[in-house]
């Protein structure tokens, strides 16, 4: 726990001075780093359950996807596109007793880049969708709603694990994760809601510098009631990846971060949270 706790204070700290010194440009290398790792993890994964994938050709497509989804609005979707086109053609090239092998290879190729990239990649699209950027040294809407998504979710995670560590009695998913219970997830919609709606409240009334919200309206309320919608989507994330690593018998998805495991450990819970918080936005804006 001890060890845990290190990484995460040490994790988070290097993570919040490369966003407050390269704001959205250093927000989005950090997420594309955070991305294509996890999807190395998830092509680790289904490796061992039999489905393995193409890995060049995926990682290649990933790492692409959202640097150029950032400088290019709305290409995101095209670096998919043509990967799939490329990746796809390459069948040809090959010995026709290895394209039954690489066609079967497709599916968890692609699997991993819908389930990973292409959805942390609603990040950048908050981003773009938000249209403040940082001003005089504060954060622009998009990237404070981003970092509020992100650490929205996490707190579900946290709230779980301290309310279930200490009354949690009723197991929620057994057979999925064992130590995950009610209590735990009530703690963490609790503990979801409660941070959703502190952070609005102390950038709006306590410390106004930090974000510019332009034309946006986001009040602690509003932080509450979608921060608990967060915390479910994040819930769901965790359990689809607690089912992949115990489908491959696999405790923790790596072991790149010590106490906490992968990076899968860490992003499970944001693969999820960032459409939701991107449609909550759209829900905002209308």
């Amino acid at each position: 726990m001890i060890l845990r706790t290190l990484s995460t204070i040490v994790l988070w700290s290097l993570i919040g001075g490369v966003v407050y010194s390269l704001k959205e440009v250093g927000a989005m290398w950090i997420l594309n780093l955070c991305a294509t790792l996890t999807l190395f993890e998830i092509y680790t994964i289904l490796g061992r359950l039999g489905y393995a994938a193409n890995r060049v050709s995926g990682l290649v497509t990933g790492g692409c996807m959202i640097p150029v989804s950032f400088y290019f609005e709305g290409s995101g979707v095209d670096v998919l596109a043509i990967g799939a086109l490329l990746t796809s053609s390459a069948c040809v090239l090959f010995p026709q007793a290895q394209r039954g092998m690489y066609i079967k290879r497709l599916m968890p190729t692609f699997f991993g880049l819908l389930f990973v990239t292409f959805l942390l990649s609603y990040f950048v699209r908050i981003i773009q969708l938000a249209g403040v950027t940082n001003e005089n040294g504060t954060l622009g809407f998009g990237l404070f709603f981003c970092l509020w998504v992100v650490i929205v979710a996490k707190f579900s995670d946290i709230g779980a694990l301290l309310v279930g560590k200490a009354i949690g009695r009723t197991k929620m998913a057994p057979s999925i994760s064992p130590g995950k219970t009610v209590e735990g997830l009530i703690g963490g919609l609790g503990a979801s809601a409660g941070i959703g709606a502190l952070i609005p409240w102390l950038v709006i009334n306590q410390f106004p510098e930090i974000a510019s919200f332009g034309d946006w309206v986001f009040t602690p309320s509003q932080g509450a009631i979608w921060g608990s919608l967060i915390a479910v989507s994040a819930v769901i994330g965790d359990l689809i990846a607690s089912v992949l690593k115990r489908l491959a018998g696999m405790k923790d998805s790596g072991g790149a971060i010590p106490g906490i495991g992968g990076l899968l450990d860490l992003t499970d819970s944001l693969i999820l949270a960032a459409p939701t918080g991107y449609f909550v936005l759209l829900l905002i804006k209308s």
